[in-house]
This record gives structure tokens, sequence and C-alpha cells, in this order.
């Protein structure tokens, strides 16, 4: 993890405008300032992509974003991969199209990917803490939100982890990790009470499924819980510097000339390649021009936050009066002495909007939250693909990938998210 870099990036303006990426940065100071007990980062990453046609047949795969935090839907997709598989094999497919074969409908090895990750952090830490062995082993701790709706893709990770590798887990939202945790010792090792036992039960992995946005803070309870979990002994998945890392100011400054390649060498070629045009939203000579073209083509673009989670962005024609409220708000805070130096329009960056091909098919879906099921004749699927990696400063990173999710939604919906009822979970079939 490069600190001084991701210092410079955030610092300078995202921290001054975003007040939920400003929490997030003072946690990460904080820990820095007090000393960092774990050195370990833990990282579940799934990187997007949706294919792109410029002109004519040209396909490429382009980058929509990389998520650092909650990558989520990896057990529902290998189950919903193995149910397609399943149904081919028992006739239900026969006849619907003669591309249709096993051999053409990948499996998914998402499920193993991630547990696999927790698994290697978990082992990591019983050998820096306890030698290798401890008569009452470590769990982890899934940070779940209040009355989660997403159990079933957490909870087959949970059963995975203890079917495979014996390894408990325990689930708990921030509220009640600031009521129950407590950390022991001068090296901070993080406790819980145990559901079975008198006895508190010791933590080794941190898995984050919540905090990745404002709405998981509710309360400054839970920004308390965030630092004590931070400060603890127990490796995180992921450390606020690693969750911060994810940010979209990231993506973008990394797209910039020569800062790709500063970190990866003579793979920054090929990496580049599945970049779409990234533009800041500052006052320097490239966000000068992003705001040009936001006002002037904005059917062509997309303006997008510091968040995670879905339905955050701000599409084509909304993009200008959008801009124009956020210069009225910073017009509002200047009127009332506050520093303007950064405007809130900078905690934003453009995106050239990808063109994906538009797919023949049908498939019935819920038209949004509380929306009634329609027929959609036109699709376009985004693909996900999952990787782990356990690394730390002068330590060989543990690095593994498998698996991948593929989502199908409606060609006109801009949003693609599955939670929020805009995309169904899905299976590439290859021809």
């Amino acid at each position: 993890m490069d600190d001084e870099f991701l210092e410079r990036v955030m610092s300078t303006s995202v921290i001054r405008v975003d007040d939920f990426q400003r929490r997030l940065y003072e946690i990460w100071c904080h820990v820095r300032r007090e000393g960092i007990s774990q050195p370990m980062h833990l990282g579940l990453f799934r990187s997007d992509y949706l294919l792109h046609v410029e002109d004519g047949d040209n396909l490429s795969l382009q980058q929509v974003e990389f998520n650092t935090i909650s990558s989520s839907f990896g057990a529902l997709c290998t189950k919903v991969s193995a149910m397609h598989r399943y149904l081919l094999r028992s006739g239900v497919y026969t006849g619907v199209h003669e591309s249709l074969s096993l051999e053409n409908m990948p499996p998914n090895e998402a499920l193993n990917t991630l547990m696999a990750g927790l698994a290697d952090a978990h082992q990591h830490y019983m050998s820096q803490v306890h030698g290798g062995s401890l008569p009452s082993p470590p769990s982890i701790l899934f940070v779940i939100q209040p009355n989660e709706r997403n159990t079933f893709d957490q909870r087959a990770i949970e059963h995975a982890l203890f079917e495979m590798y014996g390894i408990a887990v325990i689930r708990a939202s921030l509220e009640e990790v600031h009521r129950k945790a407590r950390l022991h010792g001068d090296d901070r090792v993080l406790h819980m009470p145990s559901p079975t036992s008198s006895r508190p039960m010791e933590i080794s992995v941190v898995y984050f499924r919540s905090g990745y946005g404002p709405g998981d803070y509710p309360t400054e309870a839970a920004w308390e819980a965030r630092l004590l979990l931070e400060r603890s002994r127990a490796i995180k998945c992921p450390t606020v510097a690693l969750q911060l890392a994810g940010a979209k100011k990231v993506q973008q400054v990394l797209a910039e000339p020569g800062v790709l390649e500063h970190f990866v060498g003579n793979d920054a070629g090929a990496l580049r390649l599945t970049f779409s045009q990234l533009w800041p939203m500052d006052d320097s000579e490239l966000g000068q021009q992003a705001q040009s073209l936001a006002l002037t083509h904005p059917e062509g673009y997309v303006l997008k936050p510091q968040r995670e989670g879905g339905s955050n962005n701000i599409y084509k024609e909304d993009i200008p009066p959008a801009l124009r409220v956020m210069e009225k708000r910073d017009e509002e805070r200047a009127s009332r002495g506050e520093d303007v130096s950064v405007k809130e329009k900078e905690g934003y960056i453009l995106m050239s909007l990808i063109k994906t091909p538009k797919d023949r098919g049908a498939l019935t879906m819920r038209a949004g939250q509380g929306g009634l099921a329609q027929l959609v004749s036109q699709t376009t699927s985004e693909l996900g693909t999952y990787g782990t990696a356990l690394f730390g400063k002068d330590v060989t990173p543990v690095v593994r990938s498998g698996g991948y999710l593929l989502r199908t939604k409606a060609s006109e919906t801009n949003e693609g998210g599955v939670a929020m009822g805009f995309s169904v979970i899905d299976t590439p079939l290859l021809v």
C-alpha cells in the first residue's frame, strides 16, 4: 500500500467536500498516528466490465469500476451458474439453442475463491499471533447491516468456511460491535461475546459486508465501532486504507499519464486498454475540459461520486442541472463565510459512457424497488471477475482469482444493481 500516493490523492480535494470520505480518512490518520496493530490487508475484490463497441463490430472490454469493499453476490452467482448447468443436464433447455452445452457454460468458482481468501487471512493470523495453533481457535466476524437483505449470499460463505476449514463465523452490525466488542492487551486483540460460552471469542478477521456508505453510519457509535475495529489486531477486509483506495477519485488518478506505470510497469499498457476516459472535476486543464464536456454533450457521460452500492451516479441529461445545484450550494457556503477553495463538484469524477452492444434476448424482471414485473426484449450484461489478495509490507502476497458475476439488465436502464431490482444474476454462454 502506497500511503504517500493515497494521502496525496484523497487529501487535496475529496475529503474537503465529502464528509463520508473525510471520516474514513480521519480513521486512517488516527491509526497511523497511534501505531498500526495489524499491518496486513485483505482484499476480496471484484472488477466489473462492460463490452464496448466504438465503430462497427470492434468489441473490447472496458472497466466500469473496481470494488474493494463488500464485493457481493459471489455465493449467489455460484449457485445460479450451478442451477443453469443442472437445468441443462435435466433436459429443460433441450432444443432451445444449438450452442447450449455444458462445455459452453463455464462453472463458477467465485464462492471458493472468496472463502479461500478469508481462510488465508485467518491462517496468517493464527501463525502471526499464536504460532499456528490454539485450543480454542478464533472466529471471523462478518460486519453486516441491520435487517440485512443479502443474508443468503453471506450465509453461503459462512457455511462453506466452517465445512471446508472449520472456521466459525459470528455476525454483528456496527452498532452491535460498539456495544459488545473489546480490545484486549497492548496488542489490541479483538474479542466479541460468544453465543455459546461465557468466555469471549477472539476475532482473527473482520469481513465488512457493510460500512461502504454513509447510511451504514447513522450514529457516532457506528463510527466509533469502525475505529475500534481498525485499531484491533484482527486482519481487516478491507482496511480503511484499502477502502479509500477503491474510491472513484483513485481510479481517475490512476488513469492519468504515467501514474499506472509507476505501480505496474510493463503491464500498464494492457490494463489501459480496459480504461474508459476519466476526468477530474477540479479547476485543472483536464477538469475544465470535463466541465465543458459535461455541460455541452452530457449524453455521452456519467458523473460518479465517491460511493459504493449503486444508485449514486448522475447520468447524461441529469448532469448539467446537478452541476448547477452544486454551484448554487457553493455560493451559499461562500455567503456563510465557509472555505470554498475546493468546490463540491470536485468530489466527483466524469467518465465517458461505455457504448454497449444491444443483445437480443428476453427476461422478466422487477422494475426497481417495489416495481412490477416486466418483459425486456433488449439486454446488456456486465461481467465482474473476483480475486483476493492478502498483503502487507515485506510479506509475500497471497493472491487468488476465480469466479465471475454476470448481471443482465434492460439496455435502456442506466443502473445495474441486482439488490435494487435493475438486473438479474446470469450465466454466460460461450459461443
